[in-house]
């Protein structure tokens, strides 16, 4: 009597740890996924920006929901559409473009997910360079065609701020 109570219990063990292998795999494939689309992301920004041939509102409307306000590093929030025009004005302005994605952690939860890194920026912006530390943080979800971030987050250092304020003063006449 003891053999198939044993045996029943070994199975269950078993069963219950195939189930765990089978969702840590699935986890970390999933967390993969958002790992190479933040990259394909940066890279697509950077056709943009460099000519590559690339409209910024598709790449957009590819990794974004369209109902996603944008936190920005200089602390506004703004729905997805002031973004893609902020974007499409500054294309014209932005040269040498270049992203470095650093310390990116990714978690999922079943159909949602979380990403945190560092971006860094580099450019030049009317001719003049601009280094941006970015601490981002976006919020995804799982969708029939892939993740979406549905919201976005991101902050700066207080150098990358200096950076911005004197590019303000330089546009509107050095005042």
């Amino acid at each position: 009597m003891k053999f198939p109570l044993l045996l029943c219990a070994f199975l269950l063990i078993s069963c219950g740890k195939n189930e765990m292998d089978d969702q840590a795999r699935a986890s970390a494939q999933s967390e993969a996924q958002i790992q190479e689309m933040i990259s394909s992301l940066y890279a697509g920004f950077a056709h943009v920006y460099n000519g590559g041939g690339i409209n910024s509102d598709s790449l957009i409307d590819a990794y974004y929901d369209k109902g996603i306000h944008y936190v920005t590093s200089w602390g506004w929030t703004e729905p997805i559409d002031s973004t893609k025009a902020r974007l499409r004005n500054a294309a014209a302005h932005v040269k040498e473009y270049s992203a470095h994605i650093e310390g990116l952690q990714v978690k999922t939860y079943g159909d949602g997910a979380y990403a945190f890194f560092i971006l860094r920026q580099n450019t030049k912006v009317d001719g003049a360079p601009l280094e941006e530390y970015l601490p981002t943080t976006f919020v995804l979800e799982r969708r029939e065609t892939g993740w979406k971030i549905v919201h976005a987050h991101r902050s700066t250092d207080y150098e990358t701020f200096e950076q911005y304020i004197a590019m303000q003063k330089k546009r509107v006449g050095g005042k």
